[in-house]
């Protein structure tokens, strides 16, 4: 038997490689990163906007290696009610960021499931398109002097009716 010629050898090699390679690349997914409250009042300046966003840039440049990336990154910024932001990241990164010790918590940002799409039909408000004289809808006088609002905050989603 012969042995195998030269250029087999090095075919096998290559695809020894390649096949023990771990690729390269990391695949970024988008996290929130919750860094608590912010220290700035109920009302919120465009100085103090600026400088929340720009906090937010150096913090994650420190990971990144520079601001600029990091504003390339970061993809909003949370200035308001709670103090983070959500940004496209390895997750080697995520899970640095996470163990700094001003950071609270690191989670990816995943899509939810609507849980239903018939609101009417599930709250029992009408039935086939009609109103039940039992229907809840009609006891509450279709909403009058109701006041319902929405806040979604990113984070929590509050339904607010007065």
């Amino acid at each position: 038997m012969r042995p195998p010629s030269p250029s087999i050898h090095f075919l096998l090699q290559i695809l020894l490689v390649c096949l023990l390679h771990r690729p390269s690349f990391a695949v970024k997914k988008s996290y929130v990163v919750y860094l608590g409250a912010h220290s700035h009042g109920p009302e919120l300046s465009s100085v103090d906007f600026n400088q929340v966003t720009q906090s937010h840039h150096d913090f994650l440049g420190s990971f990144l290696g520079s601001s600029n990336t990091a504003k390339d990154s970061i993809f909003y910024s949370y200035t308001r009610h709670i103090n983070g932001f959500a940004a496209t990241l390895d997750e080697e990164v995520a899970v640095e960021i996470a163990k700094h010790p001003k950071v609270l918590s690191v989670f990816e940002n995943r899509g939810r499931k609507l849980h239903t799409t018939r609101s009417w039909d599930f709250m029992e408000l009408e039935h086939n398109g009609v109103i039940q004289s039992s229907s809840i809808w009609k006891k509450a006088r279709f909403g009058e002097g109701v006041i319902i609002g929405n806040l979604d905050t990113g984070i929590y989603i509050i339904i607010i009716m007065g």
